[in-house]
């Protein structure tokens, strides 16, 4: 139960840091992780918030007794969203030919990349939401 809790706090504080980063527009996003490589800091910090985002979720969920139905849409919502958030980095590359994912006429590959990145942090928010709804019709 403490690690438990030590790598809750330790994962929102790199949270809170990666935020902040990303807000202030900080000049680490644009360096790159290696010298001479493409890979910008930015990107990389993004994909850790996008798999430790859902983590966070899995590591808080209540604990009373709740109905299988409603726990699985929940537990479905916020895994889907970790394997979106561990595929983050690929899917930019896939879409935009370049890890920087910066988009040069290719409209379609800009906004399947973009509704990619909008639903990995929404999905577990979508998840507790309907596990709420759901849990009003499944009482156990």
């Amino acid at each position: 139960m403490k690690a438990k809790k030590f790598f809750f706090l330790f994962s929102v504080l790199i949270q809170m840091f990666i935020l902040t980063s990303l807000v202030t527009g900080s000049p680490l996003l644009s360096m790159t992780v290696t010298e001479g490589g493409t890979l910008a800091w930015g990107n990389l910090m993004t994909e850790v918030l996008f798999v430790l985002f859902p983590l966070n979720f899995l590591l808080i969920r209540r604990q009373q007794k709740i109905h299988p139905v409603p726990q699985k849409f929940y537990n479905s919502a916020v895994l889907l969203s970790l394997v979106m958030g561990l595929f983050w980095l690929p899917v930019c590359y896939w879409t935009s030919g370049n890890w920087s994912a910066s988009f040069t006429g290719q409209d379609r590959e800009q906004q399947i990349w973009e509704s990619y990145t909008y639903a990995t942090p929404i999905l577990p928010f979508v998840g507790y939401i309907g596990r709420g709804i759901l849990s009003m019709f499944f009482k156990s």
